[in-house]
Parts: C-alpha cells; sequence; structure tokens
C-alpha cells in the first residue's frame, strides 16, 4: 500500500485484494495508512489467521525503547494484536543491532512472527552477523531486472544467509518509458501479455517474492494471473541485461553501519 492514501483509497484497495483472493499485506509506518489497513481487514470476512500482515518501523524510531514504542503504536492503528512481519524500514538513523535486538525482544514476547529489514546492504547485514544476532528473514529491497546487475553481491549474500529478497519496483514505479522498452514487449507480444506480468513473472522466476501495488480493482485481479505464464530462459536473460535507473525510489543500502547500544538485548540472545 506504498503511496496510498489513508481513507477510502487504502481501504477499497486492501478490501478488493482479499476479495481477490491476496493474503500478504505490507504497510509502513511512514506510509501513514495502517489505520485504513487495519480497517479493511477487519471488515474484510477474512479471518484474522488467515492473513500475512507486514508493516515496517520508521527511521525516526530506531533504539531499543522506541522502537517498542514503534511496534505498539502500530499494532494499535492497525488493531490487532500481532504482526506476521516486522521490518526496519532502513538503516539510515543507525542503531541497527540495538533495534534489531528490540525486534527480537517483541517477537519472544509474541507481538511479531517473523522479523525482517528493508534496504539494508551487505555491510548491514554482515554487523548483524558479526554481533551474534539471527539473520532477518526477509530483506525488501527495489529489485527489478534494471537493478539486477547492480545488486548481485547482496543478493548472492541474502541467498547464502536464508534471507529471503522481497522486491518492490517490479513494475518499475509505472513508468511508460521502461515499460515500452523492447526488451519486454517483445515479450509481451510473444505470450499475449501485459507488461505486468512479464516484470512480475521474472521476479517470481528469479526467486523473490512479490508485492505488487495498485489501486485499481480490475489490475489487482489481473495482476494474479502472472502465474499462468513462464518465461522461457532467452527470455529471462534478455530482461537481466536490461539497463537504466528508474530514478523514483530512495537507496539507503550505502548508509554508513551505526549498531548502537549492543548490551539491551544480549540476555536474550
Amino acid at each position: 500500500v506504498y503511496m496510498m492514501k489513508q481513507g477510502e483509497e487504502t481501504y477499497n484497495a486492501v478490501k478488493w485484494a482479499l476479495d481477490a483472493g491476496y493474503r500478504m499485506i505490507d504497510t509502513a509506518a511512514i506510509y501513514d495508512n495502517e489505520e485504513s489497513v487495519g480497517k479493511a481487514i477487519a471488515e474484510s470476512g477474512v479471518s484474522r489467521g488467515e492473513i500475512f500482515l507486514a508493516t515496517k518501523l520508521w527511521d525516526s524510531d530506531h533504539g531499543y525503547d522506541a522502537t517498542i514504542q514503534g511496534l505498539e503504536t502500530s499494532l494499535k492503528k492497525l488493531k490487532v494484536e500481532y504482526l506476521d512481519l516486522y521490518l526496519i524500514h532502513s538503516p539510515n538513523t543507525g542503531k541497527i543491532v540495538e533495534t534489531w535486538d528490540a525486534l527480537i525482544h517483541m517477537q519472544k514476547q509474541g507481538k511479531i512472527r517473523s522479523i525482517g529489514v528493508s534496504n539494508f546492504g551487505v555491510q548491514h547485514l554482515e554487523a548483524l552477523k558479526e554481533h551474534g544476532r539471527p539473520m532477518p528473514t526477509v530483506n525488501q529491497i527495489e529489485m527489478h531486472p534494471m537493478k539486477y546487475q547492480e545488486r548481485i553481491s547482496l543478493l548472492d549474500f541474502c541467498k547464502q544467509n536464508g534471507i529471503l529478497v522481497q522486491a518492490y519496483g517490479s513494475l518499475f514505479f509505472g513508468k511508460p518509458e521502461f515499460l515500452e522498452r523492447s526488451e519486454v514487449t517483445d515479450i509481451v507480444k510473444a505470450h499475449s501479455s501485459s507488461s505486468a506480468h512479464v516484470l512480475l513473472r521474472w521476479a517470481l522466476q528469479m526467486g523473490f517474492q512479490i508485492i505488487p501495488k495498485s489501486v485499481k480493482q480490475h489490475r489487482i485481479a489481473e495482476n494474479l494471473k502472472v502465474f499462468d505464464l513462464e518465461l522461457s530462459p532467452a527470455e529471462m536473460e534478455s530482461l537481466t541485461a536490461m539497463e537504466g535507473n528508474l530514478n523514483q525510489y530512495w537507496q539507503p543500502l550505502g548508509a554508513p553501519v551505526d549498531v548502537g547500544d549492543t548490551t539491551r538485548g544480549k540476555s536474550e540472545l
């Protein structure tokens, strides 16, 4: 629900997605729409146990105590007792080990089922590992054909350490100048498909988890048809070789490493 407005827009998108059969909802404190997500879930008729709900801790809430408060605030807004996944949204404001320890603590309290990160580079993940912390289950990053070559070392690190890569930006932020590139449209024509299906299918076949976003009911339903498509090795190779820059998303992966106070949660490890 990235960039969706609080209220009707977010509520409808979540409700339509659940009605269509989606079961994972991804939001964040900074999106300022957690209340609408929670309302849609509560009024969807789908049981809480069937829904995989994820949200993210914002940069201003890094640090042990602030993280716990940030989680409690999100739970209150979402009107749920636990999260299926809670992510540190970025390493930008540091204290990453201290903040991670707070997530571990709240996981043991039953408030979070899985813990992960977003926009972490290799150096941030290595800092967690070097301090003897369990690895995140997920690293949510900008990932699409034009980012693949640049981030191979990060993808390799995640794979070697059992970290699932969750891809955002899969649909090139909807920018026609990229969606209409021949590398994409040639495959679209060959399969009588769509640019969205081709790009989402690329991500799935690369082993990434996808979190496509739309505020249009028909597109939410259409995105599920990605499972009807299979790309050939040559088509995958053509997409993977794409070059370009969306210049749309932030780039916290290069942020300096600041571990914070590493003693706060050490007794729980």
